[in-house]
């Protein structure tokens, strides 16, 4: 199972709570949704468990803990029920450490502000220059990481993004500078 049909079974889980929160029958809705929160209570506390018994187990078992923690899928499973062994803060220093390389070829930087309440505030700029440098594919690229490695962020604020132009320079400055310097060239000969 991939990110996008994990994705796609949390929304059907989401659309189906949200039928049966609508339904006429009082007693079958509260017998639905008490059946779902058993099955939650359930998932939780062996989840919690496992994480518990891989810490407890060494080296060897808080490797495993931390493979497993950085795995999308589980990842997403392990802040569901509030589990994860690693903290918000940490997962997205993480992310940022790990996406830095690919902004750099792509020209770019990206710096960690702070992370207050699920929301990440980061600086990201781009120097015009590279492949794939603009502001939106660097944005995009910060930002899939950091949802990957902490599903439950509620927002990521990007500041920033500002570019030196690379170089540029308009034609119409180069013109004048041009003639100047032919006007040089021809009283001197």
């Amino acid at each position: 199972m991939d990110n996008s049909e994990f994705q796609a079974h949390t929304e059907q889980i989401e659309r189906l709570v949200a039928r049966v929160s609508t339904l006429a029958d009082e007693g079958a809705r509260a017998a639905a949704l008490d059946l779902l929160q058993s099955l939650m209570g359930l998932h939780g506390a062996v989840i919690s468990r496992i994480v518990e018994v891989l810490n407890d187990s060494g080296e060897s078992g808080r490797a495993a803990l931390a493979r497993l923690g950085s795995d999308p899928l589980v990842c997403g499973l392990l802040v569901l029920y509030g589990v994860h062994p690693v903290s918000l803060e940490e997962r997205v220093a993480r992310a940022i450490n790990s996406v830095s390389p690919k902004l750099r070829k792509q020209g770019g930087s990206v710096e960690l502000q702070g992370v207050a309440e699920l929301v990440v505030r980061v600086k990201v700029e781009s120097s015009g220059h590279g492949c794939g440098s603009s502001p939106d594919a660097l944005k995009t690229t910060v930002e899939q990481a950091i949802f990957e490695a902490a599903p439950e962020v509620t927002e990521i604020v990007v500041e920033g993004l500002t570019t030196s132009g690379g170089g540029f320079v308009p034609l119409n400055m180069i013109q004048p500078a041009a003639r100047e310097e032919k006007k040089y060239e021809e009283s001197a000969a």
